[in-house]
């Protein structure tokens, strides 16, 4: 099964959000750190994610460089 990768600049986020909402994900940080975690909620400052602890976070928008998901193609 072919899989590809789809990457989203924050700008981005809220126009694809029905797309990759509840979906699991990287995440690139500004500082080069990467997440993977499931996206839950998008706000228009910042997204809650949970991690794979099912610990659950916010990420300011302002923070992330990229974010990576693997779809099926």
């Amino acid at each position: 099964m072919a899989k590809r990768q789809l990457r989203l600049s924050p700008d981005l986020i809220s126009e694809k959000w029905s797309e990759i909402s509840g979906k699991k994900a990287n995440i690139v940080l500004n500082n080069r750190r990467v997440i993977f975690v499931k996206l839950l909620e998008n706000s228009t400052n910042q997204i809650k994610v949970e991690d794979m602890k099912q610990q659950k976070h916010k990420v300011d928008i302002q923070d992330i460089s990229e974010i990576i998901l693997d779809i099926k193609a």
